[in-house]
């Protein structure tokens, strides 16, 4: 599209979509933010998702997005992840998080790798929660490519407590070769876990151990922004116990992918080399970089405002005596929501022809799991509760 170091012109819509590719685009965004059975964007009705963080994309409304940041203030496009749109969203979220440096990676994945590989360096053991996803969903990563042992604690458990990471540690200075631990990883709010966050008090104490035993400690904090609503905490004071952070891009800030790594320089000083090894270095992010960039800074807000419009709608749904809503114990965004009458199926169905959006029943009770994200913006408490008792 043009000189790769020139900003993107402000062109009419057409024309841009023509240049820029962006109808190819459209066909490899991941699925997270495309549904193939979902037509929303010709019903009549807001779309409302009650299964994402964020406002979940259709592919010709991420398209919409891109050319009105273009036609707004343009796009300086990046050259292999590195300058341009990706080096503003990198310095915005470094210092949103108390951090000198960050750097992009395509994926969450990636970026918990990179981070404990080179936070542990000779030191070859990572202590990781049994439920993380590092430890459950990466593909066995660090142990086959970066060699890493990984040491999973709390398992069925949302965290682990700082006597867990002693005994560890006391295992590996009493065996007959010693074989330090490098780093720990923890994940908060853990997935597996629907959404609960690591207790406070643990991390705290956690954190203090392993910058006294010079243990790097990073933090898998993909849903970071959500925990900061119910934790009256900064994403800054959250970040702070750790060496490194890893945010996503797509769950919180609708970005098509993408994820941060932020730490201090030294850490993120050639890590795009590291990136580059593992096939990491994207010829273009900018898609992703500009609409994630976005909304960095709207999301807490849009989300908190998000869970006031939830607390009234779970508020006339229970006094409706259909329904009944339960809290998650140390939760976020998750909620339960019983179904006191009716079929949930039933339910689902009807709500989804007013364009809202549940995901199937669960088997652990008689409803659903319910996400609160600020696609909730879109409407008000009284029109989905209206919806959902015509249900």
């Amino acid at each position: 599209m043009g000189n790769k170091n020139k900003d993107i012109q402000h062109q009419n819509r057409r024309q841009f979509i023509k240049n820029s590719g962006l109808v190819g685009l459209t066909a490899m965004l991941p699925t997270t933010v495309v549904f193939a059975d979902v037509d929303y964007n010709k019903k009549d009705e807001p779309y409302i998702n009650f299964t994402r963080d964020g406002l979940d994309f259709s592919t010709a409304d991420y398209s919409e997005e891109l050319v009105s940041i273009v036609e707004s203030q343009g796009i300086a496009t990046d050259s292999y992840s590195n300058g341009g749109v990706v080096e503003q969203l990198e310095q915005k979220l470094a210092d949103i998080l108390g951090k000198e440096a960050a750097v992009y990676m395509p994926t969450g994945t990636l970026a918990n790798h990179i981070a404990v590989r080179k936070l542990a360096g000779n030191k070859r053991r990572v202590i990781v929660q049994a439920e993380s996803h590092l430890y459950n969903d990466s593909g066995d990563c660090a142990q086959n490519l970066s060699g890493l042992n990984l040491i999973p604690l709390g398992y069925n458990e949302v965290d682990f407590d700082l006597s867990q990471v002693k005994e560890v540690t006391g295992r590996t200075e009493a065996g007959r070769v010693k074989t330090e631990v490098g780093a720990i990883s923890i994940e908060s709010p853990v997935r597996r876990q629907h959404n609960k966050v690591f207790s406070w008090e643990k991390m705290v104490n956690i954190s203090a151990y392993a910058r006294t035993e010079g243990i790097g400690i990073h933090l898998d904090g993909a849903r970071l922004f959500n925990a900061c609503a119910h934790m009256d905490k900064s994403p800054k004071e959250i970040a702070y116990l750790f060496d490194t952070v890893y945010v996503s891009l797509y769950k919180d800030f609708n970005a098509a992918s993408g994820a941060i790594l932020a730490g201090s320089k030294e850490f993120c000083k050639d890590l795009y080399q590291t990136r580059r090894m593992f096939g990491g270095s994207m010829p273009n992010a900018w898609p992703f970089a500009a609409v994630a960039l976005k909304y960095v800074d709207s999301f807490l807000g849009d989300y908190n405002a998000a869970l006031n419009i939830a607390a009234d709608l779970f508020k006339q749904l229970e006094s409706s005596g259909r329904f009944k809503i339960e809290d998650i114990p140390g939760g976020t965004n998750v909620m339960k929501l019983h179904v006191l009458e009716g079929d949930p199926a039933r339910i689902r169905i009807k709500l989804q022809e007013r364009n809202i959006y549940l995901n199937q029943p669960t088997s652990d009770f008689e409803g659903f799991y319910v996400k609160v994200n600020p696609s909730l913006l879109r409407t008000t408490s009284g029109e989905l509760a209206a919806a959902f008792l015509k249900s």
